[in-house]
């Protein structure tokens, strides 16, 4: 009898697995479309353009620490004087040469030293300066600060940068604590969405003239920023 019953318990767990490799097949856990640790010796540059903002003429760079990368910034300079009279100083950027499209979500480990600014950007398209250095022309930073978190929409007018604020939330973020900033974009019959999640918060907002197709990447400024990964993986159109 017990024997009998071990083997209706032996089939039952069979059943439930098979159902379960039934109901769940493979690639519901579908690899990210990119990923890389930016610890030292982790990820490899080539994949990557440098971006230089059009507000300014200094090129930055990254310094490779153990566990991360971060953005160079002037020596001898308080931390104040680096977000207001050397925010052009502190400036580094790049995106994945590769472009993406559709439902996206977009995630970096970052962390900042002060009072800010580590981001995501998302750019439609990449121009040039007169030196021939990739250079943004319309995109958006998702920016973490110690106030919480800035949308910031840049556009480029007659030769000239401008920008405006698409949207925010205000919420308490601490210097020298790792976060995961994760965006999604997404869209559905209602309209296009950009939503933001940080340290248990969340927000988006609604805005049709987001992109349908863009690079991706991060930018260090106003400040010492630090960022260990970076992730791409396909979204879907809930919201």
């Amino acid at each position: 009898m017990f024997l009998k019953a071990l083997n209706a318990k032996c089939l039952s767990m069979k059943v439930a697995i098979v159902s379960f490799i039934f109901l769940f097949p493979a690639g519901v856990w579908a690899e990210p479309l990119f990923h890389c640790s930016f610890e030292r010796g982790k990820w490899d540059p080539n994949q990557w353009v440098m971006v230089k903002s059009a507000r300014w003429d200094y090129f930055g760079g990254w310094i490779q620490r153990d566990l991360c990368i971060e953005n160079q910034t002037p020596a001898g300079v308080s931390q104040d004087d680096l977000i207001d009279s050397h925010k052009a100083q502190t400036y580094t950027s790049m995106v994945l040469k590769e472009q993406f499209s559709g439902d996206i979500e977009i995630s970096s480990e970052v962390e900042f030293t002060y009072r800010e600014a580590p981001l995501i950007v998302i750019a439609p398209e990449l121009g040039q300066d007169k030196k021939g250095r990739a250079e943004y022309r319309e995109h958006y930073e998702i920016v973490i600060s110690s106030k919480g978190v800035n949308v910031w929409h840049h556009y480029f007018r007659n030769g000239k940068p401008y920008w405006k604020l698409a949207a925010f939330s205000r919420f308490e973020v601490k210097p020298n604590v790792q976060y995961k900033l994760k965006v999604k974009l997404s869209h559905n019959s209602k309209g296009k969405t950009l939503s933001v999640f940080v340290a248990g918060h969340e927000f988006g907002f609604m805005d049709d003239s987001l992109p349908d197709k863009f690079y991706v990447g991060i930018t260090g400024c106003e400040g010492v920023n630090r960022f260990y990964d970076f992730t791409v993986e396909k979204g879907n159109k809930s919201f």
